[in-house]
C-alpha cells in the first residue's frame, strides 16, 4: 500500500531551511516533498480565498485517506467475521447431514420415534446454520453489487433450504409409519394410507420448494466449495424427488384400488419360470383375491390344468400384429397367454380365460412368479407348508421350480401343491406376518427385475404404474431410453427351463452416430443339462415331444423403436427364421433353436435405426428381457456414451 506523507508545517519548513546550505534540499540532499504549503512560501501563492479553498481541499483529501484507511481495516475485520460465520454455518450444515440418514434409517424400521428425533435434531443444526447468516454485517457484504458476493448468498439459501427441508420435509415425513402399508388381521387400513397420503403430499410440496429456491442461485460466479455445496444439495433433493413423486402418485390411488370406494376383484397369476415365456412362465394357477375397505379375501382358485386346452379359436380377438409374430397359439392355450412381453396384452387374454368358466368382475391382473414369492419370504420369514416341510427364501426357487416335480410327478398333484403354496404365503402376507422393509424391497426388487407385473381396468391407476416396470410394457419411444428387447418361449412343452441360462450382450454406436445409427445384439442360450441327469429327470419335467436333455426355445429379439432388422445369425451362419414383423411399433424377429444336453446357441441379430435419425434421437442403450430362473447378464457397449450401460 502507498504510504501518504503529511504536509510539512511552514515553521518545520523554515527550520530546514535555515540548515540548509541550498534551498529546497534537506541537509542530507533529498528534496523536500511537495505540499500545497509551498504556495503560501512565495508572494505568488494567491489570495486568501485561494488560500481557503486550497485549506479545503487538503482537509477533504487527509478525510478521504482516513476513511479508506478505516474501510480498509473494517473490511479486514468484516471480512474476517463474514468468514467466522460462514464456517459456523458449514459446521452446522454438515453436522445435520448425518440426521438425514438416521431419518431414513428409522423410517424404514418403523421406528417413528428414532426418525422424529433424528429430524428434530436435524431441525436444531438448521436453524443455527440460519441464524450464522442472519447478521447485518453479511446482509450488508452481501448487497454489495459484486459478482464475487454471490457465494455469501448461496450459502445462505443453503442454510435457509435445510431449515425449509427439516420444517417441511423431514419433520413430516418421520411421523410416516410403513406399517400402514402392510397388510395385519386380513386387512390393509384405508384411513391410515389417506393419513399417509397427506404426509406425503406435505413432503412432496416441500421439496418443490427447496428445489426452486435453489433454481434461483446464480451458480457461475460460486467458488469451487460453495459450488460443490450447492450441487450436493441439488442432487439430494433430486433423488427425494424422485421418491416422493411416485409414492404421491401410487398413494393418491391407493384407498381405492383396496376398495374405499367399493369392492375390487384381482386374478393373481403365478407364472412358472421352469417352463420359460416371454414374460415370465406358464401359468400354473390362479387366485381371485377381493379387497373391500382394505379387507383381504380369497375368491377362487383355479389350476391351470382346469381350463381347456387347444381351443379352435382364440380365447380373445388378436391383433394381426401379434398373431403374425406369435401365432394364435397364444390365445388357444391358456398355458401361452404369457407368450407376449406386452403385459396388458396377457391381461386382456386370462382375462379371456376366466370369464370362459366365470362371471366375476376382473378389475385388475397381478402376475408373479416363484423368485418374487422368494423374494416375499424374507419379509414373512419361513412359512409351514400344509404338505409337509417349509417354504423359506432360500428353497422357494428350487422348490416351486424344480423339486417339486420329483415329489408331485404328475400334473395334477404339482398343481396342487404350487395352490397350497401359494395360499401359505397369501395367507402370511396378509395376516401381518410380513415386516415393512423387506415387503416394500421385495415388490421393488420383483418389480425392476421384471417378475411382478400389474395392469388395472381403473384409468387413476394405470396411470399410476404407466412409468414404471409394473406396467409390463416396452417404452413406446425413444427418448428416455432405446430399448433392445429378447425374450424366450418354451417349445419343448416341459419343465427344462430350470437348466437354462442366457446372456445378452448389445454393441451400438447410437451415442455417436451422425446418421441412422446400428446395434448387434448377441443372445447366447445355454442348456446345463448333464445326458446322465437327463436319464434321471421325471417325464413331466423333460417333456413328451423331445428325446429327454434336449431343451427347444424360440428367441424372439425387438429392435428400438423405428429401427430396422438387417441380418440374423446362429452360431456364425445364416439361420431359418419363424416370422418376422413389425411389433409395438419395432421390427421383431423369432427363430426356433433346440439345444442337446451341454450345448449353447448363440444369435447375432444386426440392426439400423430409422432413416434420418441421428443420435440425439435415441436416449440411453438399455436391454428389456424375460426374466429366468437365475440371472441374465447384460452387457452394453456404447462408445460415446457418457454412462457405460451394464446391468444383470
Amino acid at each position: 500500500m502507498t504510504e501518504l506523507t503529511p504536509p510539512i508545517s511552514r515553521r518545520a519548513r523554515r527550520q530546514l531551511e535555515a540548515q540548509m546550505a541550498a534551498p529546497g534540499q534537506t541537509p542530507t540532499g533529498w528534496p523536500l516533498p511537495a505540499t500545497p504549503e509551498d504556495a503560501r512560501l512565495t508572494p505568488s501563492a494567491g489570495s486568501g480565498k485561494e488560500k481557503r479553498k486550497r485549506r479545503a481541499l487538503i482537509w477533504v483529501i487527509s478525510s478521504i485517506a482516513i476513511v479508506v484507511v478505516a474501510l480498509l481495516v473494517a473490511g479486514g475485520i468484516g471480512a474476517k467475521h463474514i468468514y467466522d460465520r460462514a464456517m459456523d454455518a458449514r459446521e452446522h450444515l454438515m453436522a445435520a447431514m448425518p440426521h438425514v440418514a438416521a431419518v431414513k434409517t428409522g423410517l424404514l424400521a418403523a421406528d417413528t420415534t428414532a426418525s422424529r428425533a433424528a429430524a428434530d435434531a436435524f431441525a436444531v443444526e438448521a436453524k443455527e446454520a440460519v441464524a450464522a447468516t442472519d447478521d447485518p454485517v453479511w446482509h450488508f457484504a452481501e448487497s454489495i453489487p459484486l459478482p464475487v458476493v454471490e457465494n455469501l448468498r448461496a450459502v445462505r439459501i443453503v442454510a435457509q433450504i435445510a431449515e425449509s427441508l427439516a420444517s417441511d420435509v423431514l419433520q413430516p415425513a418421520s411421523g410416516v409409519d410403513l406399517r400402514a402399508l402392510a397388510p395385519a388381521g386380513g386387512a390393509i387400513d384405508v384411513a391410515a394410507l389417506a393419513t399417509l397420503s397427506g404426509l406425503v403430499d406435505d413432503v412432496a410440496s416441500g421439496v418443490e420448494t427447496s428445489t426452486a429456491m435453489i433454481d434461483g442461485i446464480d451458480r457461475a460466479p460460486l467458488i469451487a466449495q460453495v459450488e460443490a455445496g450447492v450441487s450436493d444439495l441439488e442432487a439430494q433433493l433430486g433423488e427425494l424427488g424422485a421418491l416422493v413423486a411416485p409414492a404421491k402418485q401410487v398413494l393418491g390411488v391407493l384407498p381405492d384400488a383396496l376398495g374405499a370406494s367399493g369392492p375390487r376383484n384381482y386374478l393373481f397369476m403365478f407364472q412358472g419360470n421352469a417352463e420359460v415365456r416371454a414374460s415370465g412362465g406358464s401359468p400354473g394357477s390362479f387366485i381371485l383375491l377381493q379387497v373391500d375397505q382394505g379387507r383381504i379375501s380369497i375368491q377362487r382358485e383355479v389350476a391351470s390344468t382346469e381350463f381347456p386346452f387347444d381351443l379352435p379359436e382364440t380365447i380373445v380377438p388378436l391383433d394381426a400384429e401379434t398373431d403374425a409374430l406369435y401365432s394364435d397359439i397364444i390365445a388357444r392355450w391358456v398355458s401361452n397367454l404369457s407368450a407376449t412381453p406386452d403385459f396388458p396384452t396377457s391381461a386382456a387374454i386370462a382375462q379371456g380365460w376366466w370369464s370362459s368358466m366365470y362371471d366375476d368382475q376382473i378389475d385388475a391382473v397381478v402376475s408373479i412368479d416363484p423368485i418374487a414369492l422368494g423374494y416375499f419370504l424374507k419379509a414373512t420369514g419361513p412359512l409351514a407348508l400344509p404338505t409337509g416341510g417349509e417354504l423359506t427364501s432360500e428353497n422357494a426357487a428350487p422348490l416351486l421350480l424344480n423339486e417339486a416335480y420329483f415329489l408331485y410327478p404328475t400334473g395334477v398333484e404339482s398343481n396342487e401343491f404350487f395352490s397350497a403354496a401359494a395360499m401359505t404365503v397369501f395367507g402370511a402376507l396378509t395376516g401381518g406376518a410380513a415386516k415393512p422393509l423387506p415387503l416394500a424391497q421385495a415388490a421393488i426388487a420383483s418389480a425392476e427385475e421384471g417378475r411382478l407385473k400389474i395392469w388395472s381396468a381403473d384409468q387413476a391407476m394405470a396411470e399410476a404404474l404407466a412409468d414404471t416396470p409394473l406396467a409390463g410394457v416396452l417404452p413406446v419411444d425413444n427418448a428416455d431410453e432405446s430399448a433392445v428387447g429378447v425374450f424366450f418361449n418354451d417349445t419343448t412343452g416341459s419343465k427344462m427351463d430350470y437348466y437354462v441360462d442366457a446372456a445378452v450382450a448389445v454393441s451400438t454406436d447410437q451415442c455417436s452416430a451422425t446418421a441412422a445409427p446400428n446395434w448387434t445384439t448377441t443372445v447366447t442360450l445355454a442348456n446345463n443339462v448333464t445326458p446322465e441327469l437327463a436319464e434321471e429327470l421325471p417325464r413331466y419335467i423333460t417333456g413328451p415331444y423331445y428325446t429327454p436333455g434336449i431343451i427347444a426355445t424360440d428367441i424372439i429379439v425387438y429392435t428400438p423403436v423405428g429401427a430396422t432388422i438387417t441380418g440374423v445369425t446362429v452360431n456364425g451362419s445364416v439361420y431359418p427364421i419363424t416370422a418376422q414383423t413389425r411389433h409395438l411399433g419395432r421390427d421383431a424377429v423369432r427363430i426356433n433353436v433346440e439345444l442337446e444336453p451341454q450345448t449353447s446357441a448363440t444369435m447375432q441379430v444386426a440392426m439400423v435405426g430409422a432413416e434420418g435419425t441421428t443420435s440425439a434421437d435415441y436416449g440411453a442403450p438399455t436391454v428389456r428381457h424375460t426374466p429366468m430362473v437365475r440371472p441374465t447378464p447384460v452387457s452394453i457397449d456404447a462408445p460415446g456414451c457418457a454412462v457405460p450401460a451394464a446391468e444383470n
